[in-house]
């Protein structure tokens, strides 16, 4: 049954594996008196049932995948409707469904649930994707999209558009289709902003803390003084950063992390916490880590034998993608502080999955090209 694994691209699977092990060594070095002092065991276990999702999809036939895409979509409608309507509330935000061993967040599953569909979709369609197709997709990534917001989740909220819209950009569009899009996107970054300094009738798209972040980034010296200030977390992610150095401080070594002066030092500003403890030095490495892994994505899109693989893979390396760029950006101070976890790295047990999960799918894709009939 899993002959097939012995084609493996292993690079890209030791890639992954070193991140994760990065990720546990991070968690493990914080002090975690008040949240989970248990949090690497169990990051440990989610790695470990992540690498055994990333076994069986890597087994299977990727293009399975494309039969089943509107059972998963309805599948992660209704688990998204449980969560609005029965989750655990955590700092104000309704995002998991508590299975007291292990908290549930579909969010993160939409995040492959969305690529699967929209592959599926375009895949049949490409090279001449009409206007209307464009408007259907767009109509069907609504009503997740509403159901994740409310809950509410902005960053992966993103991190799905954004894969969305580069699926579609990579559909091979007319030029006209490609300035309508383009257009569209410059209309929603202008109503983005109107929303931000409460423009009428722009102002109930964002909600007052989200507002604030965006302001923060803007005026990254407001409220720095007070505990969680509108600047403040980021200020002391900056100042993490800048107290590791060239070689770094260790692990558990690091002032900032160590004595809580870090806010989600697990989650949002873990990449403060490795610089503290690697330095320059590790940041380097982690970044050249992070490239390697897109690099592979990009063969694997190019490797791919037909239309459903292509677009899959660009799926997930536009997921991976925005989510390095923005975690490690919030964390420095160029991007509004959103929730999105950095792949592989952040504690939390569905983005881990989700993470494997992507990479069993390439994994498949790059298995199956070698065979012409598969």
């Amino acid at each position: 049954m899993f002959t097939k694994l012995r084609g493996l691209d292993f690079p890209l699977l030791i890639t992954s594996t070193l991140l994760t092990f990065a990720g546990i060594a991070v968690i493990y070095s914080l002090v975690f008196a008040e949240i989970d002092s248990n949090l690497a065991l169990k990051q440990t276990i989610f790695f470990v049932v992540g690498l055994t999702f990333l076994i069986l999809l890597a087994n299977f036939d990727y293009r399975i995948l494309s039969g089943s895409s509107w059972y998963m979509y309805l599948a992660i409608i209704t688990l998204l409707v449980v969560v609005d309507l029965f989750g655990k509330t955590t700092g104000g935000a309704t995002r998991w469904i508590d299975l007291k061993i292990f908290q549930l967040q579909p969010s993160e599953f939409y995040k492959f649930v969305s690529i699967i569909f929209m592959a599926s979709f375009l895949s049949r369609r490409i090279g001449r994707v009409r206007i209307a197709d464009i408007i259907y997709m767009f109509l069907m990534l609504l009503p997740p999209l509403f159901l994740i917001l409310i809950e509410p989740d902005l960053g992966t909220a993103l991190v799905i558009i954004f894969s969305w819209f580069v699926m579609i950009i990579f559909s091979k569009l007319t030029a006209k289709q490609y300035i309508l899009i383009f257009g569209s996107l410059a209309a929603v970054i202008t109503i983005f902003f109107l929303s931000v300094y409460k423009i009428t009738p722009f102002t109930p798209l964002l909600k007052d803390y989200q507002r604030s972040r965006v302001e923060t980034l803007i005026h990254p010296s407001k409220d720095t003084q007070y505990v969680y200030g509108n600047g403040y977390n980021v200020a002391q992610a900056q100042i993490t950063i800048g107290s590791g150095g060239v070689f770094g401080r260790g692990l558990s070594h690091g002032s900032q992390s160590q004595l809580q002066f870090l806010p989600k030092p697990e989650t949002d500003f873990i990449f403060s916490s490795y610089s503290e403890a690697f330095g320059l030095i590790g940041d380097l490495l982690l970044l050249i880590a992070f490239a390697y892994l897109l690099i592979k994505i990009i063969d694997i899109a190019k490797v791919a034998k037909d239309n459903f693989g292509y677009l899959l893979a660009v799926g997930v390396g536009a997921t991976f993608a925005f989510q390095i760029i923005v975690n490690i950006a919030m964390n420095i101070g160029l991007a509004p502080v959103t929730g999105i976890p950095l792949p592989f790295i952040s504690a939390g047990g569905s983005s881990l999955i989700t993470s494997f999960v992507l990479v069993g799918i390439l994994e498949s894709i790059y298995i199956h090209h070698k065979k012409i009939t598969f």
